[in-house]
């Protein structure tokens, strides 16, 4: 079963989140991101509306500072966020291995760590359909150091798999259990790799 706590072999990612005022201060951030990223440890995302680009690096071990925070004071940027986390146990689909078309970015605050620990039991115990779900890649939850942040990073093969994932019945009876545990909203943003 999951837990909150460090494991051997876990990722430390840097997600940031730049928000924008629109579609082309979205495409020259991206295109501004191209020079700062090594293409190994970093994917580029753009939100379906286009009014964010979401950038996640994954290191060996936890960083102390993101390598890309003078992208915050690109012309068309509203605001960013930036969460550090490790990886915890998650789930893997069938087309395990593919490269993502859609993901999400799934940002979810809570109390401390028995409340993302329960959160972890609960993405485990929905793995017995979500494992064989026609698009679905992969889902790689993240915890901050202080176990109030979780983000989660569902990837599908495309936007047709994420939609009709989303259509399932069982995502909403799984996010009123998930919102019970939260204190503050959810952060949702459903992106194109870039």
């Amino acid at each position: 079963m999951p837990s909150a706590e460090h494991t051997e072999g876990a990722e430390h990612v840097t997600f940031e989140i730049f928000r924008t005022d629109g579609p082309a201060a979205t495409g020259a951030l991206v295109e501004a991101a191209k020079g700062l990223l090594d293409s190994v440890t970093a994917r580029v995302h753009t939100a379906l509306d286009d009014m964010a680009v979401v950038i996640r690096t994954v290191r060996p071990e936890a960083a102390s500072s993101h390598t890309t925070g003078k992208l915050a004071d690109h012309a068309g940027v509203l605001s960013t966020t930036t969460f550090q986390g490790t990886s915890v146990p998650g789930l893997t689909g069938p087309e395990a291995g593919r490269e993502p078309g859609i993901v999400a970015v799934a940002t979810r605050h809570f109390a401390g760590r028995d409340s993302a620990a329960a959160v972890l039991r609960l993405l485990a115990g929905s793995g017995e359909w979500k494992r064989d779900f026609p698009g679905f890649i992969s889902a790689t939850p993240y915890l901050s150091p202080d176990g109030r942040t979780f983000v989660n990073y569902p990837m599908w093969v495309d936007e047709a798999a994420y939609r009709a994932w989303m259509a399932d019945p069982r995502i909403a009876e799984g996010q009123e259990e998930i919102a019970r545990l939260e204190v503050a909203p959810p952060e949702y943003l459903v992106c194109r790799v870039t």
